[in-house]
């Protein structure tokens, strides 16, 4: 289903949620109100060699997030519900959106993992189930976010569907190992950039079969032309008070120190 849907939603979607910001990103920190020029920022790059793995990062349990309660692009009235993951409490499904860049030689993904970013990133934001949005923003733990990469690959059947049925959010996570990620305290990644986020970004990326996108008109160089937004996405900022960790199944990267004690070990 992820294959089918996906694309369409990528169109449909940016179309009627992405707004244009009067100020570049770098300027960000000069409106009113605002939090962008602060210390607990977000996206970040995920130095793996840098992060630790926390035990205490457990499976999540998802509720209703395999019921078919996106239809017409519109949630009908079901509440999906996180929890687990390490994360202090439940969080409800609030929205989902995209980030892009301009060209598929030009990603726009908002994390990226050892200087990698990827074509596009998919967020499904939730908010601390008691909460109101505003109330949630106020909190250091009030929205949880759940970020996923989005790649492209050359296998797959490329096959031409129209929207018609329901779908879940679990369709558009695919077959995604959701016990693979990384986590840290940050923030909102648009204007007013609150740090009341907890984000989990995961290991494996959302795989769309090349042709099938392209197909779409939804990569490359047809979704910018026809949504007129390109670079969909903010910089990555200073890790300053980032600490980074990952679930015990995130395979991590050996830093050089590691790497030069595990050659000196054999060598001995």
């Amino acid at each position: 289903l992820l294959k089918m849907y996906l694309p369409f939603l990528l169109l449909c979607l940016s179309l009627g949620v992405v707004k244009k910001c009067e100020h570049t990103p770098t300027h960000w920190g000069d409106l009113p109100g605002s939090f962008c020029g602060e210390k607990r920022q977000s996206p970040i790059d995920i130095v793996t060699s840098q992060v630790q793995t926390d035990p205490n990062l457990l499976n999540f349990t998802f509720t209703n997030f395999f019921s078919q309660h996106v239809k017409s692009l519109t949630n009908n009235g079901h509440t999906a519900e996180i929890n687990g993951g390490g994360l202090n409490g439940t969080y409800s499904l609030d929205h989902f959106h995209f980030h892009w860049g301009d060209t598929e030689q030009l990603p726009g993904s908002e994390h990226s993992i050892n200087g990698y970013r990827y074509p596009m990133e998919m967020h499904i934001v939730t908010v601390k189930k008691g909460l109101t949005l505003d109330q949630a923003l106020a909190s250091s733990d009030g929205v949880a976010v759940l970020g996923f990469f989005i790649d492209v690959c050359e296998q797959g059947r490329s096959t031409n569907v129209a929207v018609k049925s329901t779908i879940s959010v679990a369709d558009l996570i695919g077959d995604v190992d959701l016990t693979k990620f990384y986590r840290y305290m940050g923030s909102r990644t648009t204007p007013s950039c609150a740090e009341a986020v907890v984000w989990t970004v995961f290991h494996e990326p959302i795989k769309i079969n090349r042709n099938l996108v392209s197909l779409a008109s939804c990569f490359k160089t047809h979704f910018p032309t026809k949504t007129r937004l390109t670079n969909i996405y903010r910089p990555t900022q200073d890790l300053n008070q980032h600490e980074v960790v990952a679930s015990p199944a995130t395979p991590l990267a050996k830093s050089e120190l590691e790497k030069s004690l595990t050659w000196s070990i054999i060598l001995w």
